[in-house]
Parts: structure tokens; sequence; C-alpha cells
């Protein structure tokens, strides 16, 4: 392994043997595939890769693609690159902010989407006029983006405060009975496997740092993440709430683009427009499950036509329903 010491400040060097650079490496990142010959000694002084595996060669990684770099090792499932990586560069592991706000976005822009394009579908299924289309559509557009985002507030602060109220109980209870709250843990931990003796060396020895046993009772016998700090609670709340509105907006008015666009052109029908809305909303769909797969092991096919499958069901549903209730009912004066 590459000592931390030849970390530099815009790149860092890794050590890679032999056996990764003879590997296949269709499957490894880009960042690597620059080799330079090994250096004679290491900055530290300390005996060169190549004492020992003679074709080991030393690259250059630039130091901001740790997370990035320690992200496409997971995903190819590579051991090696995975190590190299988390030695070679010393810093704390930088976690992507904005995954954080992943979670809600896919969340919000999906439920626009499929939201909005149900209630067009039930209107072409039921017939109805595109002036229906845009009134309905944008109505229900706006009204759902402000109860969504208002939702998510009330029930991210909601759970905060039982968080909140759940690690006060913790707290008081290490506090009036600390060798009560560390049998409990020792109880848990021989439940999950472990020698009597380790669990209790492991618990009394967490045991003296109240704040993060604490936490870790919360997380282990509550099943609950402790809370976070007051201020960043209403922060984050507040992005979330943001986050929602934003996505469910942005997403939710892909289906009704096509009748936005191209309803004042002559020749166009309301089957024309409904066609390609449904061919919008199946790429903003794809798009959308695709980009969540950056975030997870799965692939971005995988993902899209996973997503695309539960709004076109959703989308056939709603169509049925429609066409269902138009020809049970007249609805007069609404049809084209």
């Amino acid at each position: 392994a590459v000592p931390s010491s030849i970390a530099h400040r815009t790149h860092v060097q890794l050590y890679v043997p032999a056996h990764y650079l003879t590997m296949d490496t269709s499957g490894r990142t880009d960042s690597y595939s620059e080799a330079t010959a090994v250096p004679e000694t290491m900055e530290d002084g300390t005996a060169p890769p190549h004492a020992t595996d003679p074709a080991a060669q030393i690259v250059s990684v630039p130091a901001g693609n740790r997370r990035k770099e320690a992200q496409k090792a997971f995903k190819s499932g590579d051991g090696d690159l995975s190590k190299a990586v988390h030695e070679a560069i010393p810093a704390e592991e930088e976690h992507d902010a904005f995954g954080e706000f992943v979670k809600v976005m896919v969340f919000g822009g999906l439920d626009g989407i499929i939201t909005t394009f149900a209630v067009v579908a039930s209107i072409a299924g039921a017939d109805l006029k595109i002036e229906v289309v845009l009134v309905l559509g944008f109505s229900n557009l706006l009204a759902d983006g402000v109860s969504m985002a208002f939702g998510e507030y009330i029930s991210g602060d909601a759970e905060q405060k039982y968080a909140s109220m759940e690690h006060s109980r913790e707290t008081w209870e290490l506090e009036n009975d600390p060798e009560g709250e560390v049998k409990e843990m020792v109880d848990l931990y021989i439940g999950k496997g472990f020698d009597k003796t380790d669990a209790e060396t492991v618990i009394k020895t967490m045991s003296k740092y109240e704040d993060f046993f604490v936490n870790h009772m919360m997380t282990e016998e509550l099943g609950m993440m402790p809370p976070e700090p007051k201020g960043d609670v209403f922060k984050g709340l507040l992005m979330n709430s943001l986050v929602m509105f934003t996505a469910f907006l942005v997403f939710g008015i892909i289906p009704l683009l096509s009748y936005l666009m191209f309803s004042t052109i002559d020749g166009i029908s309301p089957a024309d427009l409904f066609g390609m809305s449904c061919g919008l909303t199946a790429c903003a769909l794809f798009g959308l499950g695709a980009y969540s797969s950056k975030f997870s092991k799965y692939p971005w096919y995988r993902q899209g036509a996973f997503v695309m499958v539960n709004g076109a069901t959703a989308a056939a549903v709603a169509y049925l329903v429609g066409w269902g209730v138009a020809s049970a009912v007249e609805l007069e004066g609404c049809s084209e």
C-alpha cells in the first residue's frame, strides 16, 4: 500500500500491483489509464513497490475524485481498486451532499410525472376536450406540488421530534440506570451472535462515551437514527420541502408539454397530443430511473425500465378508469 505521505494536494499516486494491470480493464475507471514508471524511491524514503513487484506502476489520480473512484470500485466489485483508493488518500472520505436529497427528488419527480400523467390519461380515456386537460392538469400540478412539499416538511418535523423525545428518554434512562441499559445492549448483542464476554467488553467500552452510546442505543435498540442538531433540522426540512416542490413541478409538467406547445397547431388531433405526451412521459420516467441508478448498484437500464413500467401501469389504470366512467355516464359539453 502507498504511504499517506505521497498524497498530494491536487493529485495522489496509487500503487497498482502487476495483477491489477494485467487484468481486463474494461470495467475500470479511466483515471487509472495513464500510468508512469515506478520511482526509484518513495517520497517517505521507504522501499519502492517494484522491489517486490517489478511490474507494479504508480498512477496519478485527482484527489477530489476519491468518493467517485470508491463508488466505481464498489459498482465493479473491484476490491483491489477500493483498497488502493482508501489507502492512498488519507483525507476524510467526502460523501455527496446532494445524495441526501436524492430520495426526495426521485420521489417528488416520480409522483409529479405519474400523478399529472394519470390526469392526462384519464381525460384522454374519457375523450374530453383539450382545455380540460390543461385546466385539470395544471390545477393538479400546483395543488399537489404544494401539498407534497408541505407534507414532506410536516412528516420530517414529526420524525425529528419523535427521535428527539426518544433520545431524551434513552439519555435519562442511562443516567438513572446505567447498569440496566448496559445489560440490555449486552443481551441485544448476544442475540446477534456475539459471545457474552465479547459483548460485555464492547458495550462497556462504548458506555464510557455517553453521547455515542445513547446514539448507538437508538440505532440498535429502537431502529431509529439519532436526531439532528436543532439548527440543522430546520434547514434540512426546508431544503427537502423545496426539493420536493421543485422536482414535482419540473417533472410533473412534462406530460402537459405536448398540449402546451402543439394544441393550437392545425391538423393535430387529441390522440396525437396524447401520443406525444406518452412518449415524453416514458422518456422522463426512464431518465429519472436511470439517474437514480447512480446511487445504487443496479445498472441504469434496469432502474430506468423499472420506473417506466411503474408509470405505465399507473397511466393504464387511469386511462381505463376514465374510459369506463365516460362510457357509463353522459358527459355533456365536455367531450369533443
